[in-house]
C-alpha cells in the first residue's frame, strides 16, 4: 500500500493571501518506517530537546514565533527546515510528492479546498493507476490518505464519500483502500513533512521565495517530461513559468 500523508498551507479566509496549498508526500508503507527514522534522527540533531516533543511546523519554524524555534537564529532555522526536506530524495524510490496550487480568486465561487482535495485524490489516484498498469504484481497497490485533523474534516469525509460512489470529475478513484483518515499532526511525522512541504510551496507562489521549494521539483511524481503531481490552478489570463505549467506547454 502507498500512503498519501497531506497537509495544508495558506488561508482560504485571509484576503490578503492569494494562494491556497494543499501537499502531500506519498510513501510506500515498507519505506514508512525508515523515513520516520531518519526524519526523527534529523530533529535529534537540532540539539532542541526531545524530539518527541519537537513538532516541523513550516511557519513557526520560518518566523521562529513559538518555542522552540524562537531561541534559534533565522538562518539555522532554515538550515533545520531544509535537512528535513533533504530526507525526502530525490534518490528514495518509495517517496514521491504531490501538490495543488490554488488561485483562491481565479476559482472563485468554488471552494478552493474542496477543488484541492478533489485533485490531490485524483493525481494519487493516478500515480497508482500507472505502477498497476505495469502488470508487475509487486506495483498492484492500493492507495491511503492520511490529512492532518483540521476544521475541513467533516466536509472532506463527505466529498471523499461522494467520490466512492458517484466518482470524480475524472472518473472512479479505484485504487483507494478506504476514505481519508485525520490525525493530529503532533503525533505523525509525516503529516509534519507534508506541512513543510506545503509551506515550502505556499513561499515559492505567494512570495516568489523558492529556497525549499526548488529542490523538492525533481520529487514530484512525473513521467516523460510531465510533471503529474504538481498543479497550479490559476487565472486563464495570467502567464506562469512554474514547473507545473512549463512541463505542460
Amino acid at each position: 500500500m502507498h500512503i498519501l500523508y497531506v497537509d495544508e498551507s495558506g488561508s482560504v479566509d485571509n484576503p490578503k493571501e492569494k494562494y491556497f496549498i494543499l501537499a502531500g508526500v506519498s510513501v510506500f508503507e515498507r519505506g514508512v518506517y525508515h523515513l520516520i527514522e531518519a526524519l526523527d534522527t534529523i530533529v535529534r540533531e537540532f540539539g532542541l530537546g526531545d524530539p518527541g516533543e519537537i513538532e516541523l511546523h513550516g511557519s513557526p519554524m520560518y518566523q521562529g514565533s513559538i518555542a522552540p524555534w524562537r531561541s534559534v537564529a533565522r538562518p539555522q532555522r532554515e538550515i533545520m527546515m531544509k535537512s528535513a526536506l533533504s530526507k525526502l530524495g530525490p534518490g528514495n524510490a518509495s517517496v514521491r510528492l504531490f501538490g495543488v496550487v490554488i488561485d483562491k480568486a481565479a476559482v472563485s465561487p468554488r471552494d478552493p479546498v474542496q477543488m484541492a482535495f478533489e485533485e490531490i485524490c485524483n493525481r494519487f489516484n493516478l500515480y497508482l493507476t500507472r505502477r498497476n498498469n505495469r502488470g508487475r504484481p509487486e506495483d498492484s497497490q492500493r492507495g491511503l490518505v492520511v490529512m492532518d485533523d483540521t476544521r475541513h474534516e467533516l466536509p472532506l469525509q463527505a466529498l471523499a464519500r461522494q467520490f466512492r460512489t458517484d466518482g470524480t470529475r475524472w472518473g472512479q478513484l479505484r485504487n483507494m483502500a478506504e476514505v481519508p483518515l485525520f490525525v493530529d499532526s503532533r503525533a505523525s511525522r509525516l503529516i509534519q513533512v507534508a506541512d513543510l512541504i506545503a509551506y515550502s510551496m505556499w513561499r515559492k507562489y505567494e512570495h516568489r521565495d523558492g529556497r525549499f521549494f526548488d529542490d523538492l521539483v525533481p520529487i514530484f511524481d512525473q513521467e516523460g517530461g510531465v510533471i503529474h503531481g504538481l498543479v497550479h490552478h490559476r487565472s486563464r489570463t495570467e502567464t506562469c513559468f512554474c514547473p507545473a505549467c512549463m512541463s505542460r506547454t
